[in-house]
């Protein structure tokens, strides 16, 4: 028994003195491929310790790796997609016994992490297989290690993202604080470029021990910017990890929302400048903003905003509200620019000699009125939405506007605005427009009804008090294509159909339109009187973009309007003939048609030497569309033989009936 007893003793003390001389000369870098190709097999990526690899034998041993490489993907822009020249590791030996992964401490000196996505979605970083973005990635914040002090020195960080069209070069690194309690911060500051514009980022998150800790939320506050526009975020996500339980406060500002569009993947309509603010949350595949509030131009903006990401396709929802809307802003969302601001008065400058014989300087080209921004025909296809709009005032100097109405559905390509209500003049305008953009071509339907419009008010707010009186209806049905209003315009197809009966109106107005000198001289002096409105009708074919009476007429008890000549939605030229027929003889009575040519933008208005010539075209038009006895009394003095009204205008002529 003490042989046996002796025995165990020598042979304790002889493995005890191998361990110890084990210990004593064990090369740490003997493990160094093993453990490099266990982590390949495990990343499915090839990972390589270039550089020595160290460590202590104790219960919270310091492991020390040089020359740490993680292969990028074959199709990856860099070599690597993880690189550094030194990581250091402490780990807790017996907390990791119990389950529990700590690192007191983690060192890492020049880390530099390359990520990359492609335009089909594929990234770097998830490694082909789920196992292996498992490994990198977990799916808890409770599955992070627990790091008691982070310090990272020279830490670079690229991302290419082309979906985004986004470039971005980082820099990031940890705050240093006293104390090594796992409280150090995470910097990260970048630039690049975005949608081809500048952009720059800054980015302040809680420590690595506060990502790990499920209880609290996650701090996070940061600056963004790309070109002009600007976006600040400051709250907190109850599960980074994830990124669920995100509450965020956003601050939005920029010159158009559209320039957001190729970024957020959602065709937005282009705005004024704009400043906004609400509050990001996220439920599952919908996030959400909320006490949305601000400015767009010169309107208030408030409600909220739904977008869901997990449909097959793109999903947003929106209800929007504006107290004071301003005209102005209203244009610029179907592409109509802004108003620019005036120049300012240039400083004098000495006055260059003159040549006489230079040619003339080429007058300023008229400036457009239809918009022509493009509508964002692939987003459009790619995205469905509900949008409500109200806005319960319009700001519109000289113009009565009142309240607006706006529901917007989009599904499968086609866009509908129905309905698309305006109050105007105390009346209503009332559109439904579909915009098909499902084929190559985009095609619009405009079908836009003009009801119960005051002709006093009109007037009114022109500036001419009492000027007029009278109700308009009327309804514009057009078909064109193109992905532009002006293109749709040009190219549409349909009827324009404008009526008002009984009223009245101005006789100087009339007999400034008639070039009735002497009448109009007098009603200067002696006051004017109002003349009744028997009937106004329009009736115009669109063909290809051009707008051709096939009659227009003013029909009043002093004074017979007609009107001929094509309107050019293509270019946007006038060619009209306003033919004032005064029904009282007068010898200064000049009965010469009145031309209004030139641009919409830009008319000019004169008078027809060819005054019988003009004369002898409006009773063609006449003949044509009403009796024949029309066509005659249209040579002689007009409202001697007969009056006329709407009503007896239709029943002579079935062809001008309003139809539809």
């Amino acid at each position: 028994m003490k042989r046996l007893f002796l025995w165990i003793v020598a042979s304790i003390a002889v493995l005890g003195a191998a361990v110890v001389a084990f210990l004593l000369l064990f090369d740490w870098n003997w493990v160094r491929q093993p453990l490099a190709n266990l982590l390949s097999d495990r990343a499915h990526r090839e990972l390589a310790i270039g550089g020595n690899f160290q460590g202590q034998w104790s219960m919270r041993p310091r492991l020390v790796a040089e020359g740490i490489r993680l292969a990028n993907t074959d199709w990856g822009a860099e070599e690597d997609m993880i690189a550094a020249d030194r990581v250091e590791v402490v780990v807790d030996l017996w907390k990791l016994l119990e389950g529990r992964l700590e690192l007191p401490e983690v060192t890492l000196i020049n880390p530099k992490v390359a990520l990359e996505r492609r335009k089909d979605g594929s990234a770097n970083w998830t490694f082909g297989v789920e196992e292996a973005a498992k490994v990198i990635a977990p799916e808890d914040r409770t599955e992070m290690p627990v790091i008691g002090r982070l310090t990272i020195k020279g830490g670079q960080i690229l991302y290419k993202d082309e979906p985004l069209n986004l470039q971005l070069d980082g820099k990031i690194a940890s705050i240093e604080g006293d104390g090594g309690d796992g409280d150090q911060p995470i910097h990260l500051e970048g630039n690049g470029r975005l949608q081809g514009r500048p952009f720059t980022l800054k980015l302040d998150g809680g420590s690595l021990l506060s990502l790990r800790e499920s209880e609290a939320p996650y701090p996070i506050k940061g600056n963004i910017a790309f070109g002009a526009t600007s976006a600040q975020i400051d709250g907190q996500l109850g599960d980074p990890i994830r990124f669920e339980g995100v509450d965020l406060r956003l601050r939005l500002k920029g010159p158009d929302l559209a320039q957001l569009a190729p970024l957020l993947r959602a065709p937005l309509p282009a705005t004024p400048p704009y400043e906004l603010s609400g509050r990001l949350g996220r439920e599952g595949d919908i996030w959400r903003i909320r006490d949305t509030a601000g400015r767009i131009g010169k309107s208030d903006i408030a409600g909220t905003i739904l977008v869901d990401v997990g449909r097959p396709r793109l999903y947003i929802e929106a209800d929007l509200t504006s107290k004071k809307l301003d005209y102005r802003d209203v244009g610029s969302l179907i592409g109509i620019p802004p108003e620019p601001e005036p120049p300012a008065k240039p400083a004098p400058q000495p006055r260059a000699a003159v040549d006489p014989n230079a040619p003339p300087a080429p007058p300023p080209a008229p400036r457009r009125i239809l918009p022509d921004a493009p509508l964002q025909v692939d987003l459009v296809r790619a995205t469905d939405a509900k949008v409500k709009f109200r806005g319960e005032d319009v700001v519109a100097p000289n113009a009565p506007l009142g309240a607006t109405e706006l529901d917007l559905d989009l599904k499968d390509g086609v866009l509908k605005l129905a309905p698309l209500k305006v109050e105007v003049a105390g009346g209503n305008a009332n559109a439904n427009i579909t915009i098909d953009a499902r084929t190559r071509t985009v095609k619009t339907n405009y079908d836009i009804r003009l009801s119960k419009f005051e002709l006093k008010r009109f007037l009114d707010d022109a500036g001419l008090k009492d000027a007029g009186s009278g109700r308009i209806d009327g309804r514009i049905q057009l078909t064109g294509t193109g992905d532009t209003v002006r293109e749709s315009l040009g190219s549409a197809n349909g009827d324009i159909r404008i009526s008002m009966g009984k009223g009245h109106i101005s006789t100087l107005a009339m007999e400034l339109i008639g070039l009735d000198a002497m009448e109009a001289v007098g009603f200067l002096i002696g006051g004017d009187k109002k003349a009744e409105i028997r009937c106004f009708l329009t009736d115009m074919r669109v063909e290809n973009g051009i707008a051709t009476p096939r009659i227009a007429l003013l029909d009043t008890s002093d004074t017979n309007v007609t009107i001929d000549g094509p309107i050019s939605l293509k270019d946007e030229t006038l060619k009209l003939r306003v033919m004032g027929n005064p029904k009282d003889p007068s010898l200064l009575s000049a009965r010469s048609p009145i031309t209004i040519g030139g641009y919409l933008s830009q008319p000019s208005i004169g008078i027809d030497a060819a005054a019988l010539a003009a004369r002898g075209a409006g009773a063609v038009a006449l003949g044509v569309l009403l009796t024949p006895l029309a066509s005659i009394l249209a040579f002689i003095e007009p409202g001697l033989e007969q009056d006329s009204d709407c009503n007896a205008l239709l029943k002579a002529n079935p062809k001008v009936q309003t139809r539809g």
